[in-house]
């Protein structure tokens, strides 16, 4: 029977084969390293991991869309911060900001609104923005052989996560279309929602406070604690932030993969390390497979892109 060669848009060298080998072995039951399939645990990060991040995080694309209608209803917020910034496209102020305060900037634009409406606007973002250089929908930057992973793994019968440091409704909006993980295997930063009664009908809204633990560093392996129960076997991210999960799947009896994106293509996507700088130090030290976006994808994205400018960061 044929059977469809996996992992086709990473080219054949130590990443794939390090992959291909560590399902194989902890799907095996005659194998040492089996590891049975509820204890088949995979989280991914996802801003920078399984879609673009750059130039800018999506979701604060989305806020800026956001701002600007408010200073067009508001002419007299333009002179105030963060307004200003937003409305003259200050991306000095932006690269700046932590994706804590990115975090806080979400709550300012969305605090005590209804989360239904909320999530029509989030729906009207993916439906009407596209990416900036690549002038691509936000939905088709899902980076390919990401998407082969995450499809090789259910086919294993592993439970895949998404824990990411962005907000959880946000990204529990495309993460069903964009890669067939389901909405309820989001885990995210979480902001505070209300129980209220609106004419006799029950409404969330969303308030101006985020759940703690923030989904960033420490906060991914307290969450994955929290929602899972488990720890995964196998990890994936590509930032500093990503650290302490990687750090935290790999403290356990069962074996366990660690994989760190290095984005080092500025030709086909970005080159950068800042903000990885720490990740990038201990998965060589900890001999950990540093997946290169250059060397180890034959293909970043699903459709070819056309040669784009400043993909250094």
């Amino acid at each position: 029977m044929h059977t469809t060669e996996p992992l086709q848009s990473w080219q054949d060298g130590p990443t794939r084969t390090a992959i291909i080998n560590f399902v194989q072995q902890v799907t095996d039951s005659t194998h040492p390293a089996y590891v049975p399939p509820a204890e088949r645990i995979a989280a991914f990060d996802n801003d920078g991991t399984l879609w673009c991040e750059k130039p800018s995080y999506v979701q604060e694309m989305f806020i800026i869309k956001y701002f600007h209608a408010r200073v067009e209803q508001h002419p007299e917020l333009r002179h105030v911060q963060p307004f200003k910034a937003f409305w003259e496209d200050d991306r000095a102020y932006f690269k700046a900001l932590s994706i804590q305060e990115i975090g806080q900037l979400v709550l300012e634009a969305v605090a005590s609104i209804p989360q239904a409406e909320y999530i029509k606007n989030v729906q009207a973002f993916f439906k009407d923005t596209q990416h900036p250089l690549y002038n691509r929908p936000f939905t088709e930057l899902a980076f390919k052989p990401m998407l082969e992973l995450v499809e090789y793994l259910h086919a294993h019968q592993f439970q895949v996560y998404i824990v990411t440091g962005g907000e959880t409704d946000f990204v529990r909006e495309v993460s069903e279309q964009m890669y067939g993980i389901p909405r309820s295997k989001v885990i995210g930063s979480a902001v505070m929602v209300k129980f209220e009664m609106h004419d006799e009908r029950p409404v969330l809204v969303r308030q101006k406070s985020m759940q703690e633990p923030f989904n960033e560093g420490a906060g991914k392996a307290i969450n994955i604690h929290l929602h899972i129960g488990r720890q995964p076997i196998l990890a994936v991210g590509n930032s500093n932030g990503d650290l302490d999960m990687l750090l935290y799947i790999e403290d356990q009896q069962r074996p366990t993969l660690p994989l760190l994106i290095h984005h080092d293509d500025a030709e086909r996507e970005f080159a950068y390390e800042h903000g990885a700088e720490k990740a990038l130090q201990t998965a060589t030290e900890r001999d950990w497979q540093i997946i290169s976006m250059k060397n180890d994808f034959k293909h970043i994205f699903s459709f070819v892109p056309e040669q784009i400018t400043n993909t250094s960061a």
